[in-house]
């Protein structure tokens, strides 16, 4: 864990953390609905913060039928690497970033869509919001910011199963849900929110 957020060594990233993941409900087809929740169009940016092994990035192109460009920006050398290997053939579709997401290497303005997924979570509240500074920094005036966090659970046999992993990954901003607040003093305002799962959150936020 570095100050900036959690690298995921040898041990838990690479084709590793995809196991993991798979094994904690985060399998190919939480990653298509979260996919499913971008107001893709065709030709759009699309920067994805904290986009570890890709898995989000590749159904994000499924989705908008390989039309849009995907930026990742990770901190992780072991997540960045794994994530080049599995999307050999779709260079011109996604690009990787090694960087931290409170410090982006972009214009302003940039980007039509900032998404970030389960990525708040492994970072402090200093990074999350200036994360979310420079997300507004980036998107363009009208462009959607999709936050998918941990949230708190609503009564399930999944929540109970997996209370170790809440009490790992669970923080004022989270449990709370103040990313509202947050992001509205940096011009974005809730647009829909919905339930990915009984302990996670999608939130779209519109800049204006």
């Amino acid at each position: 864990m570095s100050e900036k957020g959690n690298e995921f060594g040898l041990l838990y990233g690479g084709r590793n953390y995809d196991i993991f993941a798979t094994l904690l409900g985060f399998g190919h087809s939480y990653y298509e609905k979260a996919a499913g929740e971008l107001p893709l169009e065709k030709g759009m940016k699309v920067l994805d913060l904290g986009c570890g092994t890709a898995s989000l990035d590749i159904e994000i192109e499924k989705k908008a039928e390989h039309t849009c460009k995907v930026y990742g920006i990770d901190l992780s050398d072991t997540q960045l690497k794994y994530a080049h290997s599995k999307t050999k053939g779709m260079e011109e579709e996604i690009s990787f970033y090694k960087g931290t997401m409170d410090e982006l290497p972009f214009k302003n303005d940039a980007f039509d869509i900032v998404v970030t997924s389960v990525a708040f979570c492994e970072t402090d509240e200093e990074v999350r919001r200036g994360s979310i500074k420079e997300t507004s920094r980036v998107l363009r005036n009208g462009g959607y910011f999709v936050l998918i966090d941990c949230a708190r659970p609503r009564m399930a046999l999944t929540s109970v199963m997996l209370l170790p992993f809440f009490m790992l990954k669970t923080n004022e901003d989270n449990w709370n849900n103040t990313y509202v607040e947050i992001c509205k003093n940096n011009g974005l305002v809730l647009d829909k929110e919905a339930d990915l799962k009984s302990y996670i959150r999608c939130q779209l936020f519109k800049k204006e």
